[in-house]
């Protein structure tokens, strides 16, 4: 592990910085669907997603259903009436959702309720001297992400090594917040657990996304390949395209890889180790192999932040031991988590009916 300083004056390394801060700006409005017609393409393919289950939903639930335009839908059952929008419903209040929005405070909540959470710091993005002292007090690599605002790991950054893969990192994060955490990086696999009032509805493991060699094209080629199949599959393959950032740069060079290189035939790598842009076949139901200890964990941390619906995100490299016995943590909590993960699987789990069966004082089973 090699954190060492950049430059001898503080001068050239501000400037260098800020440099890279409008660069990482730019490529934040390249990947936004506001200029990115294959981003608004994917997010029509998101809307065609959840207006699909919240109609199933409806259905099973023996409710009405109309669209009220812009991804709203009006569910109505009886004299029960609630409005829904994509992954959006009336289950937790404003304040518990911006709650868990926000990072840094979310860490410092679980970790007062003695729940395990990656060591981190928090900082803004003039302060690379905290965050480099940081780094070099681990023995392991850091993940630089945005302290809020943010989902579907956007502006997050795994691996980060040396003092220009953190500066990078943290500027790429600061194109999307005015705060940025720095934090130890778990080993292992990455796992949604899905909450509602306390109880476990699902667990699913979130594979990284991998792609395979053909021996002729370039990894970038392979990038783009996989993108178009997407494009053309829709949210049955995947929710979101394979972003080219510092993630995917850092995971491609631990393998010696880079998106120029020409990866063997049949060779199958790791593209992005944040696992947000894999595609359905990568998630699989693990619900049955948790251990006690981490399905309690999931419910303490619903109850802490006061959320009736919980996402969290867990790594750890053995889902049948506790957290503190394999290094594991809690990485994230998401209060409007993504259904995506939990319907495009083998066994899919309908989390729009369940939400509707609570809303409308639906009583039939699933």
């Amino acid at each position: 592990m090699r954190f060492t300083r950049i430059g001898r004056s503080p001068l050239p390394r501000r400037m260098a910085r800020r440099a890279l801060y409008g660069y990482y700006l730019f490529q934040r409005l390249a990947l936004s669907d506001r200029v990115n017609r294959n981003v608004r393409k994917m997010a029509r393919h998101r809307s065609d997603f959840y207006a699909q289950i919240w109609k199933e939903a409806a259905e099973a639930t023996e409710s009405a259903i109309a669209s009220a335009g812009n991804g709203f839908f009006r569910v109505t059952r009886g004299t029960r009436s609630i409005f829904v929008n994509s992954n959006q419903s009336l289950l937790d209040s404003h304040v518990a959702v911006s709650l868990a929005d926000d990072k840094a405070t979310t860490y410092r909540l679980l970790a007062k309720a003695q729940i395990p959470v990656p060591e981190h710091v928090v900082i803004s993005p003039e302060d690379f001297d905290a965050a480099l002292g940081f780094a070099k007090s681990l023995s392991c690599p850091v993940v630089v992400k945005p302290a809020f605002g943010t989902s579907g790991g956007t502006g997050v950054s795994t691996d980060v090594r040396t003092a220009p893969q953190l500066m990078h990192a943290i500027a790429w994060a600061a194109a999307f917040c005015s705060q940025v955490i720095v934090e130890r990086q778990i080993e292992g696999e990455t796992y949604r657990l899905l909450y509602l009032d306390g109880e476990l509805l699902d667990c699913v493991l979130r594979r990284s996304p991998r792609l395979v060699g053909d021996g002729a094209a370039s990894v970038r080629d392979l990038v783009h390949s996989e993108n178009s199949r997407r494009l053309s599959a829709g949210y049955q393959r995947s929710q979101a395209l394979l972003n080219i950032d510092q993630d995917m740069k850092t995971t491609l060079a631990l393998q010696g890889l880079r998106l120029g290189a020409v990866p063997e035939n049949r060779r199958e790598f790791v593209v992005k180790r944040v696992v947000n842009e894999n595609i359905a076949s990568e998630n699989e139901t693990v619900t049955g192999g948790l251990c006690s200890e981490i399905v309690e964990i999931g419910r303490r941390v619903a109850e802490t932040l006061g959320l009736r619906l919980a996402g969290l995100d867990v790594i750890t490299s053995d889902l049948r031991l506790p957290l503190h016995k394999v290094g594991g943590a809690v990485v994230d909590v998401n209060a409007v988590p993504g259904f995506y993960y939990h319907y495009l699987k083998k066994d899919r789990f309908p989390v729009a009916y369940y939400i509707l069966k609570w809303a409308l004082g639906h009583a039939a089973s699933a």
